[in-house]
């Protein structure tokens, strides 16, 4: 029997009129392809002046009607990648003839006509540009006033971010809105990790963690000067077949949050004493930790970590890449400092990744994206 394949469609968020819309879900359903035809190219098409005169361009710049495509890093953004991204748009079709396919020069996208004979591409129009966000401080000072839409693609990673990347984006968005307040952002990624730093900045760690596929949820970010809407959609599972297996196919098939079996607690936690409880945070990112003993075998024990979402108490050890000068804010687990409890400091240095738990799989993989212990026990093992 077949399976009937449904394509994601953005005409659902777009009814929440957001300024900012993230979009999330399984790999392959259609998002990048409804956002940079519609959002893009189509917009593009609408709002573009019905004469390419000079001076008429220059005046309907203000407008607003290109768009940026935005990666992380610069590498992301290769001639390659950009003549694939646009490849599935029917350009000959959109421009009635005109054009038949969009290529860069000098990260500015063209409609632009590819010829079999010569091998030759001529440039057309000028439809926007493609950046990388990893060189937003370059573009300060820039002029964008032709560009009223940024598509994001792969905003959620599966390595790392840029530091304080949140920030960054909304210095580049200021970059090129200019407090129009008229540029919409869209931002599309893959469900491969709930650990994001935009998930935490904007408050949506609530969101992220009781959305169901197929729903959208709006938010109103106050700013001191006014309000700014935000919807996230955790796309619906699009159906259809492909051929893939291992731990990562429930994400490319249907969606589900990307993870990796992880071994969890040999016993039930009740049957452990709790010795201790410590936390962590970074990258915005919260856990509790405890240190279980095994009560029947003494000599066994553990760590226990689990996500937290509220303000840890003041006399409770957390370490972090946040510095304070309170002893109980510490950076480094295997080399605590002011904290006079030896005890302590000898089961900390046992903490190795064959003797840690998570409460769940996702736990384990959020935690892992979050801190990188590995490289300090290489240090001490070393």
């Amino acid at each position: 029997m077949s399976i009937k394949q449904i394509h994601y469609n953005i005409d659902n968020i777009n009814k929440e009129n957001a300024l900012f819309n993230l979009i999330v879900g399984e790999k392959s359903n259609g998002k990048s392809y409804q956002v940079k035809h519609k959002e893009g190219v189509l917009h593009y098409m609408e709002n573009r002046p019905d004469t390419l005169d000079k001076d008429q361009l220059l005046m309907d710049a203000k407008k607003g009607y290109r768009f940026i495509l935005l990666r992380r890093w610069g590498e992301d953004i290769s001639n390659l990648w950009i003549e694939q991204y646009f490849q599935d748009v029917d350009v000959f079709k959109i421009t009635d003839g005109k054009y038949n396919c969009i290529t860069q020069w000098r990260k500015v996208l063209y409609f632009s006509n590819y010829s079999a004979e010569t091998f030759k591409t001529t440039r057309g129009e000028k439809i926007g540009y493609v950046m990388a966000l990893s060189t937003e401080q370059h573009m300060s000072g820039a002029s964008f006033l032709d560009v009223d839409r940024i598509i994001f693609e792969e905003f959620v990673e599966r390595g790392s971010y840029i530091p304080n990347e949140p920030d960054k984006l909304m210095i580049f968005y200021s970059t090129i809105d200019r407090k129009r307040g008229t540029t919409k952002l869209y931002m599309v990624g893959n469900s491969i990790s709930k650990v994001c730093p935009y998930f935490s900045a904007w408050g949506l760690d609530g969101i992220f963690r009781t959305i169901k596929q197929g729903e959208i949820r709006t938010k109103i970010i106050e700013t001191e000067n006014t309000s700014v809407k935000l919807a996230v959609e955790f796309c619906g599972k699009s159906g259809g077949k492909s051929v893939t297996i291992g731990s990562a196919s429930a994400m490319i098939d249907g969606g589900a949050w990307q993870t990796t079996p992880q071994p969890k607690l040999p016993k039930s936690k009740n049957e452990y004493y709790s010795l201790f409880t410590f936390g962590f945070f970074y990258k915005g990112f919260k856990f509790l930790c405890d240190i279980l003993q095994d009560k029947i075998k003494k000599d066994n024990v553990c760590f226990f970590i689990y996500p937290y979402f509220k303000e840890f108490n003041e006399k409770t050890i957390v370490f972090s890449d946040i510095i304070k000068t309170s002893p109980y804010w510490q950076t480094d687990i295997y080399n605590m400092i002011n904290i006079p409890n030896d005890r302590l400091k000898k089961i900390l240095y046992t903490f190795r990744e064959c003797n840690i738990f998570y409460s769940d799989d996702l736990c384990r993989n959020g935690f892992q994206t979050m801190y990188k212990f590995y490289d300090k026990e290489m240090k001490i093992n070393g």
